[in-house]
C-alpha cells in the first residue's frame, strides 16, 4: 500500500508542476483525470498560512494557474504511511518547492497529511483531506 500511495503523491505533484510550468496541454479531460477525478468533493485543504481551501477552490486556482509558473518545481519525501483503517489511509510526506510564485518563501518546505480513501483492486485512491504545516 506504501508504494501505491507514495506514486499517488509523487504522481499528482508532478502533473501539478507540469501543470503549473505549462508543460503539459490545457485540455480539461487530462487535468481531470491527472487531478480533479482524483480529489473528493468533500476534500478540506488546510494551507501552510491556515486558509482553508474547498476543493473547487484547489482545483480551480490550480486549473486556472496553466502555465503561470515556468520556474515551479516539487520533489516529495519521507512519505509515511501513518494508518490504515478499513478503506482510509493517513499518510504523511514532506514536500519541498522551488520557484512557488504565491508562496513566502518561493523556496519552501511543508510537511503534509493526507487522508485518502483507498480504492481497492488497483483504483486510484481518493483524496479527502489535506493539511500542510511549513516547516523553516
Amino acid at each position: 500500500m506504501k508504494d501505491q500511495l507514495q506514486r499517488e503523491i509523487e504522481q499528482v505533484h508532478a502533473f501539478i508542476a507540469a501543470w503549473f510550468r505549462g508543460e503539459v496541454a490545457r485540455d480539461n479531460a487530462l487535468f481531470d483525470s491527472h487531478l480533479a477525478a482524483r480529489i473528493d468533493a468533500s476534500l478540506v485543504n488546510i494551507q501552510p498560512s491556515g486558509q482553508v481551501l474547498t476543493r473547487a477552490d484547489l482545483v480551480d486556482g490550480i486549473r486556472r494557474a496553466h502555465g503561470s509558473n515556468p520556474d515551479f518545481q516539487i520533489a516529495i519525501s519521507d512519505v509515511a504511511v501513518r494508518l490504515v483503517d478499513g478503506d482510509l489511509a493517513l499518510v504523511t510526506y514532506v514536500e519541498f518547492q522551488r520557484g512557488a510564485r504565491n508562496t513566502v518563501p518561493a523556496d519552501n518546505r511543508r510537511v503534509s497529511s493526507v487522508l485518502f480513501r483507498n480504492v481497492p483492486s488497483g483504483g486510484k485512491p481518493v483524496w479527502l483531506h489535506i493539511h500542510e504545516t511549513g516547516l523553516d
